[in-house]
């Protein structure tokens, strides 16, 4: 017999909370050979709860990026992409995968998008964010909860 799933999910709004863009090493850094950079991305999920029937939530992504060559930073560019989301699940658990697989994969694109034009309009080459698998990242942290909890009790 097949599950009912009853949980839902409703993109209300989808918005740049941040963004921005810094060359420390300019314009020093486009005299510089053309070698590929390093390039060192940080990814985060967060979400408040907005109203107090705990449906609607603003989830934001978070994705921070830097690019160095010879140990020196050519930019650090930042997006926090947002959404306002109205999530029904059935329980807790299902909630928080909601918030942090679900809404982030609909977030990545509109991240992927800017992070790309503030780098090129930064004057350097454009910057093309992988698919990124949130779900792998959700059980990470769950892992990193459950060792650091684990700690604490010993």
């Amino acid at each position: 017999m097949a599950e009912n799933n009853t949980s839902t999910l409703n993109p209300k709004k989808i918005y740049l909370k941040d963004a921005s863009f810094e060359s420390p090493g300019s314009p020093n850094v486009f005299l510089q050979g053309q070698a590929q950079p390093d390039i060192d991305m940080n990814i985060d999920v967060t979400y408040n709860m907005i109203n107090e029937e705990q449906t609607f939530f603003d989830v934001i992504l978070q994705v921070t990026t830097t690019a160095s060559q010879n140990g020196s930073t050519m930019f650090v560019a930042e997006i926090k992409q947002a959404g306002v989301f109205e999530v029904q699940a059935e329980d807790e658990n299902h909630r928080e995968i909601i918030l942090h697989i679900a809404c982030p994969n609909m977030l990545l694109p509109f991240a992927r998008e800017e992070l790309a034009s503030l780098v090129s309009k930064g004057g350097f080459p454009q910057l093309l964010i992988q698919p990124i698998n949130f779900e792998s990242i959700y059980r990470q942290r769950l892992a990193q909860q459950a060792e650091s909890q684990q700690s604490q009790n010993h």
